[in-house]
């Protein structure tokens, strides 16, 4: 039973980019909607993370002053390196479907002329 749910699902997100809008606006705003909500969650993902320096806890702040800076330092780093990762995965998933909306754009002026 879950093997066919399982199934259902991945055949919905392989069939997506099948099942787009005819129109080129309507593709590109479904790939800018798409991208924003990404970026949305790519947020809430880093809201989660905590960068060196920032504890709300004082005792875990007063630790963490305690580290030498370099290592807080890596921490920072990494930080941003992740939240940098998560967008742009976003921005790379926008440019595919964008890239998925061009067959449809090129048909669609084609048939104009």
């Amino acid at each position: 039973m879950k093997r066919s749910i399982l199934l259902v699902a991945l055949l919905g997100i392989f069939a997506a980019p099948v099942t787009r809008a005819e129109e080129p606006s309507m593709c590109k705003s479904m790939c800018a909607d798409t991208k924003q909500q990404c970026a949305n969650r790519a947020g809430r993902l880093t809201e989660l993370d905590t960068i060196a320096g920032e504890e709300k806890n004082p005792l875990a702040d007063t630790a963490n002053r305690m580290r030498p800076e370099s290592a807080r330092e890596a921490e920072r780093s990494d930080f941003m390196k992740r939240k940098r990762e998560r967008l742009d995965a976003c921005d790379a998933s926008y440019m595919r479907c964008t890239r998925g909306c061009a067959p449809v754009i090129s048909k669609n002026a084609a048939s104009a002329k």
